[in-house]
């Protein structure tokens, strides 16, 4: 008799409002996207309030140099950190999903890759520092400290497991508690008049204890299978992954590149007012990032059920990401100034220009990470490939000729036209379907014809 009884609806609808609840009880799917993306959304909720009070309050602290020393650190091991992953995240999850018979060979093997990887990155970005500045440069100290991320993040793999089985609230809970740790020390730092090289010590210690955590969440939701390195696998994994991890590394080249080329030509000050309004910018980025974690494996689903679902499906995740990049860009802009003032002070009062220009790439992002689910399903990561390096090209000549001439402001603009390029221009030449879409969503042309069509 028990057999015959509909499934229990899960305690989370009660929350949600009555009509919400009624609307997701019994479509499972959505219900799953809505509940992971919930978690991930207050992660990252979290995680901004903290990174934006706590991450202003260090940088009021060290003041423009010292942060902007820092923040040269950590542009420098953000080339690292794109080839440490190996590219494997999107192509891990997928195949978990299609052979869940296969997922210990996957983790296993993506695991001691992802080490291995991480372990060569560290090293050459320690020695790549000292040729660069010297060995006696602190910026090898803080490379070498900050750049233990390159080793741990490793552990990210198990958040691969939880997000094929749609239990990110696991992930969620171990790195917020990481998050809440580190932050907690970035403050006592502050209050000890700590010197620099330990806000760099922080972000590696922050790195470790989310390892840790993501550990002690497996044991309480483990693999059925054995972790196995598998030599095939290995192969597969690598043949699949390297152009995504060339894309994330171009992607850090046309996002990071700025960093570096401001402190070398400008300035440490300089770049040390610009790394601080940049997390401010990429506010109108979190959502879709967020979503596009939940949504893939909903699209791979539409795509099995065929064509006319599959874009349908797609047509609504640009529509809905172009309009958060719209709303973040707007609210940004209007309130830049109050908004730098309140956050940081005086001494980065040249920031808000640059903000309010740079908070437009939330649209052009927005559509990008929408594309990362068509690459995906498309099999289609060489052409991704292709518009990271057309936006990196936009960038770096850019800047070679704004930087000098036009400070800040230009590199801000220069951003912008390289977003653009990469996100939504290069696919006249490698998606003219995807471009369509991507057109349409910015205006709103779907949205307006509808509404047209209801009047008349």
């Amino acid at each position: 008799m028990s057999a015959l009884q509909p499934p229990r609806k899960p305690a989370w609808l009660n929350i949600l409002p009555e009509f919400i609840g009624r609307h997701l009880d019994g479509r499972k799917s959505i219900a799953s996207i809505v509940y992971n993306s919930g978690w991930l959304l207050f992660d990252r909720v979290v995680r901004l309030l903290l990174g934006l009070l706590v991450g202003a309050w260090v940088a009021r602290y060290l003041g423009p140099t010292q942060y902007g020393e820092l923040a040269y650190a950590l542009a420098y091991i953000a080339f690292f950190q794109a080839i440490a992953t190996l590219g494997l995240d999107g192509v891990v999850v997928r195949d978990i999903s299609n052979s869940p018979e296969s997922a210990g060979a996957i983790l296993g093997t993506a695991l001691s890759l992802r080490l291995m990887s991480g372990v060569v990155c560290w090293l050459s970005a320690v020695l790549g520092m000292a040729v660069i500045n010297g060995i006696d440069s602190r910026s090898v100290i803080l490379t070498a400290l900050a750049g233990g991320t390159l080793i741990f993040q490793a552990a990210d793999t198990i958040d691969l497991w939880f997000q094929s089985q749609s239990q990110v609230r696991r992930t969620v809970l171990a790195k917020l508690a990481a998050c809440l740790i580190s932050n907690g020390v970035k403050v006592m730092l502050i209050l000890i008049d700590a010197p620099l090289i330990s806000f760099a010590a922080v972000l590696a210690f922050d790195a470790l204890i989310a390892a840790l955590g993501l550990m002690v969440a497996y044991k309480l939701y483990p693999c059925e299978s054995r972790w196995e390195r598998v030599a095939a696998t290995s192969k597969e994994l690598l043949r699949e992954g390297w152009p995504f991890m060339l894309s994330g590394l171009s992607i850090i080249v046309y996002m990071r590149i700025d960093l570096i080329m401001i402190k070398e030509l400008i300035g440490e000050g300089e770049l040390g007012v610009y790394a601080a309004v940049l997390p401010i910018a990429t506010l109108g980025q979190v959502a879709p990032v967020i979503l596009v974690t939940s949504l893939a494996p909903f699209v791979a689903r539409k795509k099995a059920e065929g064509e006319q679902a599959y874009w349908n499906a797609l047509e609504k995740i640009f529509q809905g990401f172009a309009l958060v990049g719209w709303l973040a860009c707007i609210f940004i802009s209007i309130f830049s100034h109050l908004i730098v003032d309140l956050l940081l002070g005086e001494s980065y009062s040249s920031g808000a220009t640059v903000l309010a220009i740079y908070s437009i790439t939330s649209i052009f992002i927005s559509l990008g990470v929408a594309q990362w689910l068509w690459s995906l399903n498309e099999k289609k990561s060489r052409f991704y490939l292709y518009k990271t390096l057309a936006g990196s090209a936009v960038c770096v000549l850019g800047n070679f000729l704004v930087v000098s001439r036009f400070g800040l402001i230009g590199v801000a603009w220069v951003a912008v036209a390289s977003q653009f390029v990469s996100a939504v221009l290069s696919n006249l030449f490698f998606a003219q379907k995807v471009i369509r879409l991507q057109i349409s969503s910015i205006f709103f042309y779907a949205y307006i014809k509808n509404l047209i069509k209801k009047k008349y």
